[in-house]
């Protein structure tokens, strides 16, 4: 199982603390003021107040032992990077930041984050994209080019066998589940081919975010 440590618990890296956690992982929470440590203490594995830009502190607490390490002060540039290149040095296998703008993200990147989530672009993005993609569900970026994504399906496909429709080879998409809308915690992992889709179900895609969003 994979193993995460959240720096900073402003409201992104709390919100993925928890998130995390709730999802069953081993989750470590930093941050330098105790009220925002104790907010989060009972909903992560542990949570520890400390101030990460000291090298010392990150020893302390272990950060070696975590698969991947999110940096979530976004806001103050100097202590992120100095944080980054702090993990970097230490040999932490993947290090995902927050940035506050396009300059920060590319300073972080340049500096050995594996990955940069900007908060308010990734919304704004999905925004767009579910207003004019109104059967669109949800949307999570795999990479700058793929995505996975729940999609109702269309009204053409009800009553369709998975082989019939040939989604991959006609769309370039991959179906990995089908979930059905009116069936609570029903979901079909890898259907076989000739599963047939029904009203209400809920098609799950892994591919291109292109290919994705050409999918009506």
């Amino acid at each position: 199982m994979k193993t995460f440590a959240v720096i900073g618990l402003g409201r992104f890296g709390s919100a993925v603390a928890m998130q995390l956690f709730n999802m069953g992982y081993e989750v470590l929470a930093v941050d330098k003021e105790m009220e925002n440590v104790n907010l989060v203490a009972d909903y992560v594995t542990s949570a520890v107040c400390g101030d990460a830009k000291e090298e010392g502190v990150l020893k302390s607490i272990g950060i070696r032992n975590y698969d991947c390490v999110i940096v979530s002060i976004g806001n103050d540039l100097a202590d992120s990077v100095l944080i980054t290149l702090t993990l970097k040095e230490m040999g932490i296998e993947k290090i995902v930041c927050k940035a506050r703008d396009g300059q920060h993200e590319k300073i972080l990147k340049k500096i050995g984050a594996d990955s940069v989530i900007i908060p308010e672009k990734e919304a704004g993005i999905k925004t767009a994209v579910s207003l004019v993609s109104n059967r669109l569900i949800d949307m999570i970026d795999l990479s700058d080019d793929y995505s996975i994504a729940d999609r109702i399906v269309p009204e053409s496909w009800i009553g369709k066998k998975i082989s019939e429709l040939a989604v991959r080879k006609r769309f370039g998409v991959n179906i990995v589940a089908v979930k059905n809308h009116a069936k609570e915690n029903n979901v079909n992992i890898t259907p076989e081919p000739d599963y047939v889709f029904k009203d209400k179900d809920i098609v799950v895609l892994v591919g291109k975010t292109t290919d994705i969003n050409k999918l009506k």
